[in-house]
């Protein structure tokens, strides 16, 4: 299988002598084509298909290599760089990259981008030949997918296999700062007679509206994810007791403000502080949190519903 073969033989030439063969190759395999003078950086001629995928008429643009590294993420602009250095240095490095490009319209386009010194008799890059192909859609289809493994669907917070993953960051992250960090757990407030009364598509749409309300109330650094059912969790990031109450308030009225159904709606809301985490601190850790809060959302249930309870305030806390 090694020796040559006509067929390759006869395609290299054809290759090399009919432009309708080399012209099929790179619009039917490739989404981008250019060739880059190393000597004079600025020049570097990049085929129509580049820029349409852009969202750009190829008519307008020059052949200046000015013209895409507008156009890439900054970042991945200096990733590149790096490796062409690399690559024009030590031909064994690839260049061979993943990268972002604005779309005309503002959209995020991302391209594999890999590339070829073309070399001198005493092998200094002289240019570089290079192909880009379209990754957006296989990129998109990775983020739709993170996202279902992470959001909840309904909502769109955070889902509970997302708040473990970050409450694994963040015991390691208070070991390491000493951070104060407050646990709620949030439950609206009888939902079992709004499904009964007025369906669970109103169901649906309450919990929906209920956790837009939260996530205005909570902070930036804060994380708020659905627990499961009416009841939602969150981790107030440096918040103590006095602090994590006052955040907790906040949200509890934002939910109370809720207009979508006769009677309104109410949450209750238990709340705990964590200790100072020892080193040894694993998820049984947060289990013992939640069990403290729980019990304080049982508390500010079975007192009248409507309000925050916090673990350190019930007797014997």
């Amino acid at each position: 299988m090694s020796d040559p073969h006509y067929l390759k033989d006869e395609l290299y030439s054809l290759v090399a002598t009919t432009p309708e063969i080399f012209d099929f190759l790179q619009s039917g395999s490739l989404d981008g084509l250019w060739y880059w003078d190393v000597e004079h950086p600025e020049q570097e001629w990049m085929n129509p298909r580049f820029w349409e995928l852009l969202g750009y008429d190829p008519s307008e643009k020059q052949h200046l290599a000015s013209e895409w590294q507008d156009l890439i993420h900054p970042d991945d602009l200096e990733a590149s760089l790096e490796n062409f250095r690399r690559h024009c240095e030590d031909p064994s490095h690839p260049y061979d990259q993943v990268v972002r490009y604005r779309h005309r319209d503002g959209r995020t386009i991302w391209v594999r981008c890999r590339g070829i010194a073309v070399r001198d008799e005493h092998g200094r890059a002289i240019r570089m030949l290079g192909a880009h192909n379209d990754l957006t859609q296989l990129k998109e289809l990775e983020e739709q997918l993170r996202k279902a493994a992470s959001e909840d669907a309904l909502t769109g917070l955070a889902n509970r296999r997302s708040f473990d993953e970050h409450c694994a960051w963040t015991l390691a992250n208070c070991q390491r700062t000493g951070e104060t960090v407050s646990l709620a757990l949030i439950d609206l407030d009888h939902f079992k007679q709004v499904n009964d009364r007025h369906g669970h598509q109103m169901g649906d749409a309450v919990l929906a509206a209920c956790a837009a309300a939260m996530e205005r109330g909570v902070r930036r650094n804060d994380f708020l994810a659905r627990w499961g059912g009416e009841e939602f969790i969150v981790l107030f990031h440096g918040a103590d007791v006095e602090g994590s109450i006052e955040i907790a308030e906040r949200v509890r009225e934002l939910v109370a403000e809720v207009e979508i159904i006769d009677g309104g709606l109410s949450a209750s809301i238990g709340i705990s502080t964590f200790p100072q985490v020892p080193a040894e601190a694993d998820m049984s850790f947060v289990s013992g949190q939640i069990s403290a809060a729980d019990r304080a959302l049982y508390v500010a249930k079975e007192s009248g519903r409507d309000r925050v309870v916090h673990a350190a305030r019930l007797d014997g806390a």
